[in-house]
């Protein structure tokens, strides 16, 4: 994009704490911990893209002040190792037997993704005079039953090392870390503070806001500040006046995109990356199986498929959208339907 015009998400990205719009609250506790210059590990909850990562990162920037650059690591679970991090990780998993000690001749059995994402920085002493470092963990339920070393190292390095565990559910973390986190839950935004902040960013890019359209703009961004300016950018391109009914085109737009992608995605064969974009979709619109199904079907009709492909993956869609009726878990439903997309694609390369 031409410097002359930048993202506005990035533009109006805050800088401190007290930028963050709206949750006062959230930010009051924040505060009062830097000020005591101690707290245990936290845990933020809530939904996708509604804030959680900016708070702690803007938290751990002010706790940390000058030190933050060489204490502070951000670390995203749900990203897939390298294979030069594998290859790591293998040959760090056999200690040999010409070392000297009791694990001389063993195989250690920590999780590649934590010997090689965390241990290192955990592990190395806090540099400068600030208390610990402090690591972010996005995305933390994605572990799973590696959540159990996780505990471990909190336990061992808690004294060194702070970590900040960011999830969307906190059904998927194990009780044993949640017990030992102080809990956040970062909620949407309440409406007068996102009323504020988009009146300023119209008010600072010369946009003139019909009556109702933060309010329509608010509902279809479900509070969630960042699409907010992406969809109050979008809509500018069509003028500097900015009506309900060009919001709502917009989202359109926006959405149908995201669906478009989705299905482009799974037709690649990638299927990590097509269920996070799912759920995030799921997330940030609220559709059931059954909506999401509809729009893929719509999307899946613009592409230009052979016939047999298109009665394949007709087909798919249909029995997925069939086993939903009884399914009791959504996320299953729709990571079968992706998964068998992404296996119908293989044949067709």
């Amino acid at each position: 994009m031409n410097n002359e015009i930048p993202i506005w998400r990035i533009k109006y990205i805050p800088k401190t704490l007290d930028e963050v719009c709206g949750r006062e609250k959230i930010k009051e506790r924040l505060k009062n911990i830097i000020k005591q210059g101690n707290f245990p590990h936290l845990l933020f909850v809530g939904s996708e893209g509604i804030g959680k990562a900016t708070l702690a990162s803007l938290f751990s920037k002010e706790f940390l002040g000058i030190f933050y650059d060489a204490n502070f690591k951000l670390i995203y679970a749900n990203v897939p190792l390298t294979e030069e991090e594998r290859q790591l990780a293998r040959s760090e998993a056999y200690v040999s037997k010409s070392k000297i000690g009791s694990i001389a001749g063993r195989r250690i059995t920590t999780p590649a993704f934590i010997k090689v994402k965390v241990k290192p920085f955990v592990q190395l002493k806090v540099l400068g005079d600030t208390p610990f470092k402090i690591l972010i963990v996005k995305n933390f339920e994605t572990l799973g039953s590696n959540q159990q070393g996780f505990r471990r190292l909190m336990e061992i390095y808690g004294s060194n090392c702070r970590m900040i565990l960011i999830t969307t559910k906190i059904s998927g973390v194990i009780d044993p870390i949640v017990s030992r986190c102080q809990l956040f839950l970062i909620s949407q935004v309440d409406l007068n503070s996102f009323k504020e902040l988009m009146n300023k960013i119209a008010e600072n890019e010369s946009l003139e806001i019909e009556d109702g359209s933060i309010e329509i703009l608010y509902k279809v961004s479900n509070g969630k500040i960042s699409r907010a300016i992406d969809l109050l950018q979008l809509s500018s391109i069509s003028g500097k006046k900015i009506t309900k009914n060009m919001l709502y085109e917009v989202a359109q737009k926006f959405q149908n995109d995201l669906v478009g992608s989705l299905l482009l995605m799974t037709l690649r064969g990638d299927f990590p990356k097509a269920r996070e974009l799912s759920r995030n979709i799921i997330s940030n619109y609220k559709y059931n199986p059954h909506e999401l199904f509809n729009l893929l079907l719509n999307e899946l009709n613009k592409l230009p498929l052979s016939k047999f492909a298109r009665i394949q993956l007709i087909n798919l869609i249909a029995d997925a959208d069939f086993r939903a009726l009884d399914g009791i878990d959504n996320d299953i439903q729709i990571s079968a339907l992706l998964s068998k997309i992404c296996l119908f694609s293989e044949h067709l390369s």
